[in-house]
């Protein structure tokens, strides 16, 4: 009952929602994803991004600092908004030298970035820099 489309990420149709699988190929969309784009469809949390996904044989041991994955392989960069309006990107599941990713952080994108110790490390940046961040730590593996 549903037309199905080439995905760019591992997901399938179950019980009227999307799920994050391991071997599906094709994504089945109903008839009020139709008019949307498949962008908006796989931009929601829960969806793997593709070109991000860990890779194989990659040795980080090297590195002062490891950024761990989500539980759904996703890298644990967000864009959150502030009180005043404005944008911060946020690093989480830092374990290891935070300042020295802050450092390296700081001058990938341009700025001055922090490192904030309530709860877990987390490293803060001013501004909208998620897709150079997810990319440099994708690079690295």
């Amino acid at each position: 009952p549903f037309p199905f489309v080439q995905a760019s990420c591992l997901v399938a149709w179950a019980r009227g929602t999307l799920r994050c699988l391991q071997v599906a190929t094709l994504l089945p969309l109903s008839s009020a994803c139709l008019g949307s784009s498949l962008d908006g469809v796989l931009s929601r949390r829960w969806i793997c991004e593709r070109k991000f996904i860990k890779r194989k044989e990659v040795d980080t041991k090297n590195l002062p600092f490891l950024v761990r994955r989500t539980p759904s392989g996703n890298l644990p960069v967000y864009v959150h908004s502030t009180q005043n309006g404005g944008k911060v990107t946020r690093i989480r599941r830092i374990f290891g030298d935070a300042e020295h990713l802050a450092g390296e952080v700081g001058r990938l994108c341009g700025g001055v970035a922090r490192v904030s110790k309530t709860g877990q490390k987390t490293v803060e940046l001013v501004g909208v820099h998620d897709r150079e961040v997810k990319q440099w730590l994708h690079s690295l593996g």
